[in-house]
Protein backbone atom coordinates (compact mmCIF):
# COMPACT_ATOMS: atom_id res chain seq x y z
CA UNK A 1 0.00 0.00 0.00
CA UNK A 2 2.90 2.91 1.00
CA UNK A 3 4.38 1.57 -2.79
CA UNK A 4 0.90 2.65 -4.55
CA UNK A 5 0.34 5.79 -2.47
CA UNK A 6 4.04 6.89 -3.41
CA UNK A 7 3.57 5.90 -6.84
CA UNK A 8 0.21 8.23 -6.89
CA UNK A 9 2.25 11.34 -5.09
CA UNK A 10 4.76 11.00 -8.06
CA UNK A 11 2.44 10.87 -10.45
CA UNK A 12 0.72 14.11 -8.78
CA UNK A 13 3.83 15.58 -8.27
CA UNK A 14 4.93 14.75 -12.32
CA UNK A 15 1.73 16.55 -13.46
CA UNK A 16 2.05 19.88 -11.87
CA UNK A 17 0.00 18.34 -8.61
CA UNK A 18 -3.19 20.54 -10.32
CA UNK A 19 -5.76 18.17 -8.49
CA UNK A 20 -6.46 18.59 -4.90
CA UNK A 21 -4.39 16.83 -2.94
CA UNK A 22 -1.91 16.96 -0.90
CA UNK A 23 1.60 15.67 -2.12
CA UNK A 24 5.09 15.85 -0.59
CA UNK A 25 8.10 13.58 -1.56
CA UNK A 26 11.76 13.69 -0.52
CA UNK A 27 14.91 12.36 -1.96
CA UNK A 28 19.00 11.87 -1.30
CA UNK A 29 20.64 13.73 -4.61
CA UNK A 30 23.29 10.95 -4.32
CA UNK A 31 24.23 8.11 -1.81
CA UNK A 32 25.76 9.87 1.54
CA UNK A 33 29.15 10.34 1.38
CA UNK A 34 29.55 9.68 -1.96
CA UNK A 35 30.75 13.52 -2.99
CA UNK A 36 32.80 14.75 -0.28
CA UNK A 37 30.66 16.94 1.97
CA UNK A 38 28.09 18.79 -0.51
CA UNK A 39 26.95 22.24 0.92
CA UNK A 40 26.15 25.70 -0.40
CA UNK A 41 23.31 24.15 -3.08
CA UNK A 42 21.08 25.90 -5.16
CA UNK A 43 18.34 25.16 -8.12
CA UNK A 44 17.44 25.67 -10.98
CA UNK A 45 14.52 25.02 -13.29
CA UNK A 46 15.28 23.56 -16.99
CA UNK A 47 13.30 24.56 -19.68
CA UNK A 48 11.91 20.81 -20.19
CA UNK A 49 10.56 21.32 -16.12
CA UNK A 50 13.17 19.47 -14.95
CA UNK A 51 15.04 20.50 -11.84
CA UNK A 52 18.61 21.34 -11.91
CA UNK A 53 20.94 21.43 -8.26
CA UNK A 54 24.24 23.11 -7.95
CA UNK A 55 27.16 22.82 -4.93
CA UNK A 56 30.41 22.52 -3.84
CA UNK A 57 32.00 19.47 -2.11
CA UNK A 58 35.10 19.55 -0.28
CA UNK A 59 37.26 17.78 2.63
CA UNK A 60 36.68 20.63 4.69
CA UNK A 61 35.15 23.83 3.49
CA UNK A 62 37.75 26.42 1.52
CA UNK A 63 40.05 23.04 1.07
CA UNK A 64 41.88 22.57 -2.11
CA UNK A 65 40.01 19.86 -3.14
CA UNK A 66 36.91 21.73 -3.43
CA UNK A 67 34.62 21.51 -6.60
CA UNK A 68 31.60 22.11 -8.22
CA UNK A 69 29.00 19.93 -9.41
CA UNK A 70 24.87 19.75 -10.79
CA UNK A 71 22.59 17.22 -11.09
CA UNK A 72 19.08 16.50 -12.56
CA UNK A 73 16.14 15.94 -11.51
CA UNK A 74 14.12 13.85 -13.91
CA UNK A 75 10.60 15.27 -13.59
CA UNK A 76 8.00 12.26 -14.63
CA UNK A 77 10.56 9.79 -13.38
CA UNK A 78 12.02 11.58 -9.87
CA UNK A 79 15.20 10.78 -10.15
CA UNK A 80 18.45 12.24 -9.88
CA UNK A 81 20.84 11.67 -12.74
CA UNK A 82 24.61 11.20 -11.74
CA UNK A 83 26.40 14.19 -10.57
CA UNK A 84 28.57 16.23 -13.23
CA UNK A 85 32.00 18.45 -12.80
CA UNK A 86 30.99 21.98 -13.27
CA UNK A 87 33.74 23.79 -11.59
CA UNK A 88 37.00 21.52 -11.17
CA UNK A 89 39.36 21.63 -8.64
CA UNK A 90 42.14 23.68 -9.39
CA UNK A 91 39.98 26.81 -10.77
CA UNK A 92 41.35 28.94 -7.61
CA UNK A 93 42.48 28.25 -4.26
CA UNK A 94 38.61 27.24 -3.49
CA UNK A 95 35.07 27.55 -4.25
CA UNK A 96 32.09 27.63 -1.89
CA UNK A 97 28.46 28.82 -2.32
CA UNK A 98 26.41 28.52 -5.43
CA UNK A 99 23.13 30.59 -6.47
CA UNK A 100 21.53 29.85 -9.91
CA UNK A 101 19.88 31.71 -12.09
CA UNK A 102 17.59 31.99 -15.36
CA UNK A 103 17.35 35.25 -17.51
CA UNK A 104 15.38 36.68 -20.00
CA UNK A 105 17.83 35.29 -22.75
CA UNK A 106 17.39 31.62 -21.63
CA UNK A 107 20.87 31.33 -20.28
CA UNK A 108 21.40 29.80 -16.81
CA UNK A 109 23.66 31.80 -14.71
CA UNK A 110 25.93 30.15 -11.64
CA UNK A 111 27.03 32.68 -9.36
CA UNK A 112 29.71 30.88 -6.52
CA UNK A 113 32.30 31.94 -4.41
CA UNK A 114 35.73 31.63 -5.53
CA UNK A 115 38.55 31.50 -2.66
CA UNK A 116 41.77 33.32 -4.03
CA UNK A 117 43.78 33.56 -1.28
CA UNK A 118 43.26 32.07 2.76
CA UNK A 119 39.73 31.11 3.48
CA UNK A 120 36.55 32.53 3.06
CA UNK A 121 37.68 36.13 3.73
CA UNK A 122 40.23 35.56 0.69
CA UNK A 123 37.12 34.98 -1.29
CA UNK A 124 35.34 36.52 -4.21
CA UNK A 125 32.29 36.37 -6.40
CA UNK A 126 32.33 35.21 -9.56
CA UNK A 127 29.89 33.63 -12.70
CA UNK A 128 29.55 31.32 -15.49
CA UNK A 129 26.83 31.33 -17.64
CA UNK A 130 25.44 28.37 -19.76
CA UNK A 131 23.32 27.82 -23.08
CA UNK A 132 22.43 24.26 -22.94
CA UNK A 133 20.83 23.88 -20.06
CA UNK A 134 23.49 23.43 -17.83
CA UNK A 135 25.33 21.04 -20.26
CA UNK A 136 28.67 23.05 -21.22
CA UNK A 137 29.30 26.40 -19.22
CA UNK A 138 31.69 29.01 -20.17
CA UNK A 139 34.68 30.25 -18.80
CA UNK A 140 34.78 31.75 -15.29
CA UNK A 141 34.33 35.58 -14.75
CA UNK A 142 34.94 37.85 -12.14
CA UNK A 143 31.72 39.59 -10.31
CA UNK A 144 32.96 41.51 -7.33
CA UNK A 145 36.90 42.05 -7.31
CA UNK A 146 37.63 42.99 -4.15
CA UNK A 147 38.24 39.70 -0.87
CA UNK A 148 35.47 38.43 1.42
CA UNK A 149 32.63 38.72 -0.69
CA UNK A 150 30.44 35.66 -1.32
CA UNK A 151 26.59 34.88 -2.66
CA UNK A 152 24.40 32.03 -0.77
CA UNK A 153 20.92 32.76 -2.16
CA UNK A 154 19.19 32.85 -5.58
CA UNK A 155 18.75 36.21 -7.50
CA UNK A 156 15.38 37.62 -8.12
CA UNK A 157 13.88 39.53 -11.45
CA UNK A 158 13.47 43.13 -10.82
CA UNK A 159 13.30 43.86 -14.69
CA UNK A 160 13.37 43.23 -18.09
CA UNK A 161 17.49 41.88 -18.20
CA UNK A 162 17.57 43.03 -14.83
CA UNK A 163 18.28 40.84 -10.96
CA UNK A 164 18.68 41.44 -8.28
CA UNK A 165 21.73 39.29 -6.38
CA UNK A 166 22.02 38.71 -2.47
CA UNK A 167 25.41 39.11 -1.65
CA UNK A 168 27.37 39.14 1.67
CA UNK A 169 30.70 40.25 3.39
CA UNK A 170 32.84 37.57 5.49
CA UNK A 171 36.25 39.37 6.09
CA UNK A 172 36.47 39.69 9.16
CA UNK A 173 34.03 38.66 12.07
CA UNK A 174 35.66 40.06 14.94
CA UNK A 175 36.29 43.63 13.33
CA UNK A 176 32.77 43.28 12.15
CA UNK A 177 33.49 43.84 8.47
CA UNK A 178 30.40 41.84 7.94
CA UNK A 179 26.95 42.50 6.39
CA UNK A 180 24.14 41.61 3.69
CA UNK A 181 24.02 44.01 0.73
CA UNK A 182 22.51 43.13 -3.13
CA UNK A 183 23.50 43.92 -6.69
CA UNK A 184 21.16 45.60 -8.45
CA UNK A 185 22.58 44.03 -12.46
CA UNK A 186 21.67 44.72 -16.27
CA UNK A 187 23.22 42.36 -18.59
CA UNK A 188 22.72 41.09 -21.88
CA UNK A 189 23.67 38.08 -23.65
CA UNK A 190 24.98 36.32 -20.78
CA UNK A 191 27.61 39.63 -19.35
CA UNK A 192 26.69 41.96 -17.06
CA UNK A 193 26.35 45.33 -18.18
CA UNK A 194 25.59 47.80 -14.99
CA UNK A 195 26.06 47.12 -11.17
CA UNK A 196 24.26 49.02 -8.70
CA UNK A 197 25.24 48.14 -4.90
CA UNK A 198 23.20 48.49 -1.92
CA UNK A 199 23.72 47.68 1.58
CA UNK A 200 22.64 46.97 5.00
CA UNK A 201 24.19 49.49 7.59
CA UNK A 202 23.45 46.29 10.40
CA UNK A 203 26.41 44.51 10.08
CA UNK A 204 24.82 41.37 11.64
CA UNK A 205 22.88 40.38 8.87
CA UNK A 206 24.47 37.72 6.40
CA UNK A 207 23.16 35.81 3.56
CA UNK A 208 20.46 37.41 2.41
CA UNK A 209 17.10 36.13 0.63
CA UNK A 210 15.24 38.13 -1.24
CA UNK A 211 11.06 38.13 -1.96
CA UNK A 212 9.41 40.38 -4.24
CA UNK A 213 6.41 41.23 -2.74
CA UNK A 214 2.37 41.98 -4.09
CA UNK A 215 3.15 45.92 -3.16
CA UNK A 216 6.24 46.34 -5.03
CA UNK A 217 8.53 46.32 -1.93
CA UNK A 218 11.23 43.93 -1.61
CA UNK A 219 11.67 41.88 1.60
CA UNK A 220 15.45 40.85 2.48
CA UNK A 221 15.58 38.26 5.48
CA UNK A 222 18.95 37.31 6.25
CA UNK A 223 20.71 35.12 9.14
CA UNK A 224 21.76 36.61 12.27
CA UNK A 225 25.89 36.19 12.53
CA UNK A 226 25.37 36.41 16.10
CA UNK A 227 23.03 33.46 16.67
CA UNK A 228 20.03 35.64 17.78
CA UNK A 229 17.13 35.74 15.44
CA UNK A 230 16.37 36.15 11.53
CA UNK A 231 16.71 39.71 10.66
CA UNK A 232 14.48 41.55 8.14
CA UNK A 233 14.84 44.35 5.69
CA UNK A 234 12.96 46.20 3.18
CA UNK A 235 13.47 48.07 0.18
CA UNK A 236 10.98 50.40 -2.13
CA UNK A 237 12.64 50.92 -4.97
CA UNK A 238 13.55 47.53 -6.36
CA UNK A 239 16.94 47.21 -4.46
CA UNK A 240 18.76 50.22 -4.98
CA UNK A 241 18.70 51.13 -1.24
CA UNK A 242 17.73 49.51 2.17
CA UNK A 243 15.80 50.28 4.88
CA UNK A 244 16.81 49.59 8.88
CA UNK A 245 17.10 45.87 9.78
CA UNK A 246 14.58 44.48 12.39
CA UNK A 247 14.75 41.31 13.86
CA UNK A 248 12.11 38.52 13.51
CA UNK A 249 10.98 36.50 15.79
CA UNK A 250 11.82 33.53 14.70
CA UNK A 251 15.50 31.62 16.16
CA UNK A 252 18.42 31.86 14.08
CA UNK A 253 21.57 29.52 15.05
CA UNK A 254 24.00 31.19 12.65
CA UNK A 255 22.50 29.48 9.26
CA UNK A 256 21.61 29.88 6.31
CA UNK A 257 17.60 30.36 5.03
CA UNK A 258 15.92 30.93 2.00
CA UNK A 259 12.32 32.67 1.29
CA UNK A 260 9.72 32.96 -2.10
CA UNK A 261 6.47 33.89 -2.36
CA UNK A 262 3.36 31.81 -2.44
CA UNK A 263 0.53 33.46 -4.57
CA UNK A 264 -2.35 31.48 -3.78
CA UNK A 265 -1.42 31.91 -0.14
CA UNK A 266 -0.24 35.25 -0.01
CA UNK A 267 2.43 34.54 2.33
CA UNK A 268 6.09 34.62 2.28
CA UNK A 269 6.85 30.99 2.60
CA UNK A 270 10.37 30.49 4.77
CA UNK A 271 13.12 27.35 5.36
CA UNK A 272 15.41 28.17 8.54
CA UNK A 273 16.57 26.37 11.49
CA UNK A 274 14.25 26.96 14.11
CA UNK A 275 16.83 26.45 17.14
CA UNK A 276 19.00 29.32 18.46
CA UNK A 277 22.13 26.67 19.06
CA UNK A 278 21.85 23.79 16.16
CA UNK A 279 20.71 23.27 12.81
CA UNK A 280 18.35 21.10 13.83
CA UNK A 281 15.18 21.11 13.02
CA UNK A 282 14.96 22.10 9.60
CA UNK A 283 11.75 24.37 9.54
CA UNK A 284 8.86 26.10 7.34
CA UNK A 285 7.17 28.90 8.45
CA UNK A 286 5.02 31.45 6.50
CA UNK A 287 4.28 34.76 6.88
CA UNK A 288 0.87 36.78 5.80
CA UNK A 289 1.65 40.29 6.30
CA UNK A 290 4.95 40.54 3.98
CA UNK A 291 7.33 39.53 6.38
CA UNK A 292 6.28 41.29 9.68
CA UNK A 293 5.02 38.21 11.80
CA UNK A 294 6.20 34.89 10.94
CA UNK A 295 4.55 31.03 11.95
CA UNK A 296 5.96 27.83 11.86
CA UNK A 297 4.11 25.36 10.18
CA UNK A 298 6.14 22.16 10.14
CA UNK A 299 9.53 20.44 10.36
CA UNK A 300 10.81 19.31 7.39
CA UNK A 301 13.87 17.14 9.12
CA UNK A 302 14.13 17.15 12.87
CA UNK A 303 16.01 14.23 15.40
CA UNK A 304 15.22 15.74 18.97
CA UNK A 305 17.34 15.74 21.35
CA UNK A 306 20.93 14.85 19.06
CA UNK A 307 22.85 17.85 19.64
CA UNK A 308 25.14 16.98 16.28
CA UNK A 309 22.07 16.16 13.89
CA UNK A 310 22.13 18.89 11.42
CA UNK A 311 19.75 19.68 8.38
CA UNK A 312 20.84 23.12 7.05
CA UNK A 313 21.26 25.63 4.00
CA UNK A 314 18.30 25.39 2.19
CA UNK A 315 17.42 26.48 -1.27
CA UNK A 316 13.76 27.05 -2.62
CA UNK A 317 12.24 28.09 -5.81
CA UNK A 318 8.70 27.34 -7.67
CA UNK A 319 8.48 25.36 -10.98
CA UNK A 320 6.60 26.79 -13.68
CA UNK A 321 3.84 24.13 -13.08
CA UNK A 322 3.41 25.20 -9.49
CA UNK A 323 5.42 22.66 -7.61
CA UNK A 324 7.62 24.21 -4.90
CA UNK A 325 11.54 22.65 -4.47
CA UNK A 326 13.66 22.46 -1.55
CA UNK A 327 16.86 21.85 -1.39
CA UNK A 328 19.07 21.29 1.79
CA UNK A 329 22.10 20.00 3.42
CA UNK A 330 21.78 16.43 4.85
CA UNK A 331 22.85 14.36 8.06
CA UNK A 332 25.93 16.31 8.71
CA UNK A 333 26.84 16.80 4.69
CA UNK A 334 26.68 13.38 4.49
CA UNK A 335 24.99 14.54 1.02
CA UNK A 336 22.13 16.70 -0.45
CA UNK A 337 18.17 16.40 0.53
CA UNK A 338 15.09 17.20 -1.84
CA UNK A 339 11.51 17.88 -1.16
CA UNK A 340 8.75 18.55 -3.79
CA UNK A 341 5.05 19.51 -2.65
CA UNK A 342 2.47 21.67 -3.81
CA UNK A 343 0.46 24.62 -2.29
CA UNK A 344 -2.53 21.88 -0.56
CA UNK A 345 0.29 20.14 1.40
CA UNK A 346 1.14 23.71 2.60
CA UNK A 347 -2.34 24.51 3.38
CA UNK A 348 -2.69 20.57 5.26
CA UNK A 349 0.74 22.20 7.39
CA UNK A 350 -0.84 25.62 7.79
CA UNK A 351 -4.21 24.22 9.48
CA UNK A 352 -2.26 21.66 11.81
CA UNK A 353 -0.42 24.20 12.75
CA UNK A 354 -3.77 26.17 14.36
Amino acid sequence: MGAIRAAILLLALSAGMSWGEPAFTTSLVFPPKSFGRPHGASLVELKNGDIMASWFSAKEETHADAEIYGAVLNKKTGVWGAPFTIIPKGYSKSVGNTALFRDDDGLIWMFFASVRIGGWSGAMVDYVTSADEGKTWTSGATFTAWPGNLPRNIPIKTGDHQMLIPLFVDFWYEANLVGAYTALVDYRDGAVVSKKYASLEDTDAIQPTLVKLPDGKILMLARDKSDRFIRRAYSSDGGLTWGPSTMTTLPNPGAGICAIYVEELKAVLLAYNHSRKGRNPLSLAVSTDNGRRFRKITDLESKPGDTEASFDYPAMIRAADGTIHLIWTHDNRATLKHARFNVEWLRSRISGAR
